[in-house]
């Protein structure tokens, strides 16, 4: 699967909740372009946190930025490496001046078709709801810095170069947590202390122990309960913007697509969240949704961490839901009774072999039996039976009957016993 850009954000008008969006070959929203206000984060009643270096080591070199601006990038960190590019901005590798900490920054694009009202819209957001949520599972915003023209490159010498073709452009930087590898490429990384796959290589991808999928769960759910109980949403939860530190710890990223949600329902964009992790009632047009759209998501990746490949993966939305009824079985008056009042009800047709007429659970249970060692992917973590009732939680077609993640976080699987939660080893390049 391509993966989209972790730093990509992308842009919606929520009150009409009526934006048209293309979507990707992966599934993965393309931004529209209606655009939608927000304050700087100069205006924020929060900016005061955004601290330059507050390292224990050198406690005397805080920086508050609304007595002295923002920090010059140039001054305070110098680039070491490339990490990514997407539409949206540029990430490097860099190291604080001050305390020689690495970091990530975000590299905001200012391009003409982003730009709206002097300021990239979708970055201002991004900035904005990172700096409301504080969390140890999610990705910190540490400071914003500016510069003219982009991170300076280096000559043969190694020193700055100066050559300029024109006026610079003013740039603003995003100053992250550096963490350079994603749960996606982590349940990827062959153990190097297992025997090598046949024909050579470093050893074979195992899977992960029940205790280890028990603790990346926990970790996860957490995020989202403080995301939502912040009455905020996600919208674009996948296992690529998840990120791992080494300590086995993650940190949940990529909030370009987060808003604001209330109760009741507002009108908002369908066009969310990459199409592999989509909830069902968005792919039948549902422009009311709350927080049950990131918990269908959460129920994708906890699927996908026991048999370490994605168990939703449709070629477009009409394949998709085919996905998706073949696993959970068809909507009935039972399961889902609104069903028929969505948009879409009566637009997709979806064939009614045995493959979608059978219970909801039966081929859930078949694809995650109970104690599974293996699986076509070559493994598949062990299940018990309250993982099991927590996975079909999490994938359940109404959502008002889908699990939330208070409730989630107090299931029997974490609370009930059974085996204690272990940090996983994730194997670094």
């Amino acid at each position: 699967m391509p993966k989209r850009d972790r730093w990509s954000s992308d842009d919606e008008n929520d009150d009409e909740g009526k934006t048209s969006i293309g979507v990707g070959s992966d599934g993965a929203p393309r931004p529209p372009q209606e655009y939608h206000s927000a304050l700087p984060p100069s205006s924020s009643p929060t900016s005061s946190s955004l601290t330059a270096t507050s390292s224990s080591s050198s406690p005397n070199h805080l920086h508050n930025p609304l007595l002295h601006g923002s920090r010059s990038v140039y001054d305070a960190y110098t680039r070491l490496s490339h990490i990514d590019s997407g539409t949206y901005g540029i990430v490097w590798r860099a190291k604080c001046n001050t305390t020689n900490e690495i970091v990530a920054l975000k590299q905001i694009k200012f391009d003409d078709e982003l730009v709206k009202e002097g300021f990239p819209i979708s970055a201002l957001r991004e900035i904005n709801v990172l700096l409301a949520l504080k969390h140890p599972n999610i990705v910190q915003v540490k400071e914003v810095v500016v510069g003219g023209g982009g991170m300076r490159e280096k000559n043969d010498s190694g020193e700055d170069d100066d050559d300029s073709t024109g006026m610079e452009q003013p740039q603003i930087y995003m100053v992250m947590e550096c963490l350079e590898m994603d749960l996606q490429r982590a349940m990827m990384t062959p153990d190097p202390s297992t025997a090598p796959l046949r024909g050579g290589g470093r050893g074979s991808v195992q899977p992960f122990a029940q205790s280890e999928v028990k603790f990346i769960m926990h970790q996860l759910l957490s995020a989202i309960e403080h995301i939502h109980s912040h009455w905020y949403l996600h919208r674009d939860i996948k296992t690529s913007n998840i990120l791992l530190r080494r300590n086995g710890h993650l940190a949940l990223c990529d909030f370009g697509l987060a808003r604001k949600f209330e109760e009741p329902a507002r009108a908002m964009t369908m066009s969310v969240v990459t199409l592999w992790y989509r909830a069902p009632e968005l792919l039948f047009g549902e422009c009311r949704y709350g927080p049950k759209i990131d918990m269908w998501s959460v129920g994708c990746i906890f699927g996908e961490l026991l048999i370490k490949d994605a168990i939703l993966k449709g070629n477009g939305e009409l394949d998709q839901i085919q996905q998706i009824f073949k696993l959970v079985g068809p909507p009935t008056e039972t399961s889902w009774p609104t069903f028929s009042s969505l948009p879409s009800s009566g637009t997709f047709k979806w064939r009614t072999g045995s493959s979608t007429s059978t219970s909801s659970s039966s081929e859930l249970r078949r694809r995650f039996s109970l104690n599974s060692s293996f699986s076509s992917t070559g493994c598949q973590s062990y299940l018990d039976s309250a993982g099991f009732d927590l996975l079909e939680k999490l994938l359940t077609l109404d959502p008002t009957r889908r699990i939330n993640a208070r409730d989630a976080l107090n299931h029997a699987y974490f609370t009930g016993g059974g085996v204690k939660m272990q940090v996983p080893e994730f194997f670094f390049a």
